[in-house]
């Protein structure tokens, strides 16, 4: 079924027309975020095969001098490395771009934004099967928020007792709080 999902949903993300017009919405959301404002350290995501493009966000958050963080994978995890501009970034793991540099402890991260093949409303989701951002969840206590276009919000989809769920999930349309979800059903 997971794999049934990541399948369809990728191959729809891919030819999706309208990403960076949704991603502009997407952006004006997060930027609206009140954790937002007060956060210091934000992890954000190099976007990937028509992800929800952060390049945008990543260029904001800089000018409003947070400490933005990118992942750099590191074996069978993610690092968390400061990012100064986007121009300093190396090609990396599956071709994705990656900072150079040392990692800042989990402990310091405010906010998480987190991409995605499939999401749930109940904060749930399929990423690309290798399992980096469920270890690296794991390990965070910060706002966890994924970033995704409307159609791949699904209203469940398989998950393991030990899945860590996202707290928001935020889409060019709506803003859905994780907790108020549950607390609705």
């Amino acid at each position: 079924m997971k794999h049934l999902l990541r399948d369809i949903l990728l191959k729809r993300r891919e030819e999706h027309k309208k990403a960076e017009e949704e991603s502009k919405a997407v952006v004006e959301k997060v930027l609206s975020l009140p954790q937002l404002k007060t956060a210091r350290y934000v992890l954000l995501y190099y976007p990937h095969r028509n992800e929800v493009n952060t390049l945008p966000l990543i260029e904001k958050l800089l000018k409003l001098e947070k400490t933005v963080l990118l992942p750099k994978v590191s074996g069978k995890d993610i690092l968390p490395i400061p990012v100064k501009e986007l121009t300093s970034l190396k090609e990396g793991y599956a071709g994705i771009k990656e900072p150079e540099g040392n990692p800042v402890p989990y402990e310091v991260i405010d906010t998480i934004f987190v991409p995605g093949v499939v999401f749930d409303k109940k904060g749930h989701r399929i990423g690309y099967g290798k399992g980096y951002y469920d270890r690296f969840l794991k390990k965070v206590k910060g706002l966890k928020v994924g970033l995704a276009y409307d159609f791949q919000i699904v209203d469940e989809i398989p998950h393991e007792e030990h899945d860590i769920p996202l707290d928001v999930i935020i889409t060019p349309t709506r803003v859905i709080k994780i907790k108020e979800a549950k607390e609705n059903d």
